[in-house]
């Protein structure tokens, strides 16, 4: 048996003593084993699967403290780090257990314990403290240097350490749960975004996985436990690097079959592997999730600078710190089975991704959530011109529709007229006709003549219509030729300016050519005259039409003219917005004139 190890006696300005030399002892006794053989120095930290054969069951830890005198003050003792589980006794008095130490073995590897000690327990001279650790062959075991020292110190030390092991985890992991839970939901509102819905998932599964960091009380075996706990990173991972990729729109069926291989067979291999291998085992296939989240970083880096794909650029940092905080760990892990010369670097590290996990999910919820309203942005715009557009060619057919309906209308009268104009023409007309070749006087042939063009007129030109002014002074001139003619009156026609190109509309034809014909008549009838002469002028401020006549030239000699037929060429120029005046011409005669601004 090696000589007993002693701490330091000295109480140092901080109120408490560390304790790093102990005696140790593999043994599966429920009390200290006071009287037993077979204890060896130990310094702490003590790792098991580096120090010990066996890493599995429960072993015990001596410390010999020498005290020149009983403490006034309450004290405690502060185990900061071990694993799995731990009970304290103070010579044979059980200063308190961190709970089962039977399957499911109760779990404190990632949080502190303090325990109070009695006063009057401890006395003037030696005291034997006793530690008993349980481990297990699925876990590392270890105890790290204890504390012994007044109550209030080592509380103040116990809440920061157990705050940031445990307090913090907790609030990280519902954190966590909300964002896969939102993703979800965004999955489940537009199910084809698929790397939406993984994602939560994966959230999901971490936030499960990292219950490991705080629970004591296990609901099965430490083995499945630890079958489940480590299977779950390559679950995780699985998930999450398919989700990236998906994210960023790379299709790589090799890598994801590669992935999706990985996440099923880990979980199965881990529970048929024997105990003995099965640290091992879980430290290759943490290295496979590392090198898979490598070669997505690497992906991403292309996808984002040499292909400028944005989504990838924003996701570049947070798998940067994925895989630097994912390979640490993994040496943090593997230290004791590949990584041997990284003890000493390691030795009082702690796992650094679970306190970066929040940061890392919200990084990427925020760049998915983006997009995501970056896209419904755009539908929202789209559906809005989508709309106008609706509402512009529904306008468009409005006025289509109306045109249509005009045009049935227009049809209809067109129709009407003509079956008016075939009765009158048939008629009406035959008997105006007659009317003309039967007339006793020219005065009676012109009357008859110009109601037959009136006629005319009448059932031959819509309100739409516009027409050629060329093609009406033609009209015009053909009329007056004849009827003057008739009459035995000659015809002097005069035109100034172009007509070209200028358009008259119906009523506008419809009034000047029978305020024409009321003048005519009117010479015909009435002025004695042997010549007409009829200018027709287009200057800058409209049309000019001047009707004149070498006959009687007194109003008064002209009863047409001074009753109702002269108020009947003013009403009809006033309807056109026209001017009409009548004059005397030199040396004898009567002219007209009508003005039709244009």
């Amino acid at each position: 048996m090696a000589a007993p190890a002693h701490s330091t006696t000295h109480i140092d300005p901080a109120g408490f003593i560390e304790l790093r030399d102990a005696e140790f002892l593999m043994d599966a006794s429920e009390k200290p084993p006071t009287e037993k053989t077979g204890w060896v120095a130990q310094t702490l930290p003590d790792k098991w699967v580096s120090n010990h054969a066996r890493h599995d069951g429960s072993g015990w830890y001596r410390f010999r403290v020498d005290l020149d005198a009983a403490p006034h003050e309450l004290y405690a003792i502060y185990l900061p780090r071990l694993g799995l589980n731990a009970e304290v006794y103070l010579g044979a008095y059980k200063l308190g257990s961190g709970g089962s130490f039977d399957e499911p073995v109760a779990r404190h590897w990632n949080r502190p314990l303090l325990f109070i000690i009695p006063p009057g327990l401890l006395q003037p001279g030696q005291n034997e403290l006793f530690v008993r650790l349980r481990g297990h062959a699925y876990t590392q075991p270890y105890l790290f240097p204890i504390f012994l020292g007044s109550e209030v110190e080592l509380r103040h030390a116990f809440e920061r350490l157990f705050f940031r092991n445990v307090t913090i985890n907790q609030t990280t992991s519902l954190i966590i749960v909300t964002i896969g839970l939102f993703m979800l939901n965004l999955w489940w509102r537009r199910r084809q975004e698929t790397a939406y819905g993984l994602f939560g998932v994966s959230a999901l599964v971490w936030a499960a996985q990292s219950t490991n960091l705080f629970m004591v009380e296990i609901p099965w075996s430490t083995a499945i436990w630890e079958t489940l706990v480590n299977a779950s990173f390559q679950v995780f991972s699985a998930l999450l690097l398919i989700s990236l990729l998906r994210f960023v729109g790379v299709d790589l069926p090799r890598f994801n079959r590669t992935l999706w291989l990985m996440m099923i067979i880990s979980p199965l291999s881990l529970l048929l592997v024997p105990a003995d291998f099965f640290l091992q085992l879980t430290t290759l296939w943490h290295l496979c999730t590392v090198i898979a989240a490598l070669m997505t970083l690497v992906i991403l880096l292309r996808e984002g600078f040499l292909r400028s794909n944005p989504d990838a650029r924003t996701l570049v940092a947070a798998m940067s710190i994925i895989v630097l905080f994912a390979t640490h760990d993994w040496m943090m892990h593997s230290q004791h089975h590949l990584l041997f010369w990284l003890q000493p670097l390691l030795q009082n590290d702690i796992y650094m991704l679970h306190f970066a996990a929040p940061v890392l999910f919200f990084m990427i919820g925020m760049a998915m959530t983006s997009r995501y309203v970056r896209v419904l942005n755009e539908f929202e715009l789209l559906n809005t011109e989508l709309e106008q557009r609706v509402r512009e060619k529904h306008a468009q057919l409005e006025v289509s529709f109306m045109r249509m309906r005009e045009m049935e209308r227009e049809k209809a009268t067109r129709e009407e007229r003509e079956r008016i104009h075939s009765d009158l023409h048939d008629d009406v007309g035959a008997k105006l006709l007659s009317l003309v070749y039967r007339a006793g006087s020219p005065e009676n042939a012109d009357l008859a003549r110009s109601a037959l063009q009136d006629l005319r007129d009448v059932v031959s030109r819509t309100l739409d219509d516009t027409f050629d002014l060329e093609d009406v002074l033609a009209d015009w001139r053909n009329e007056s030729e004849q009827r003057l003619r008739d009459a035995a009156i000659d015809l002097d026609w005069r035109q100034d300016g172009t007509v070209s190109g200028l358009k008259l509309t119906q009523p506008q034809a419809l009034n000047i050519g029978r305020i024409l014909r009321e003048g005519l008549s009117n010479v015909i009838r009435h002025a004695k005259a042997s010549t007409v002469r009829l200018t027709v002028s287009v200057k800058s401020d409209g049309l000019h039409i001047r009707l004149e006549d070498d006959g009687v030239g007194e109003l008064r000699e002209r009863p047409c003219m001074s009753g109702r037929g002269l108020l009947n060429m003013q009403n009809r120029a006033k309807k056109l917005g026209a001017v009409l005046r009548h004059y005397s011409v030199d040396p004898h005669g009567f002219g007209v004139e009508l003005h039709l601004p244009m």
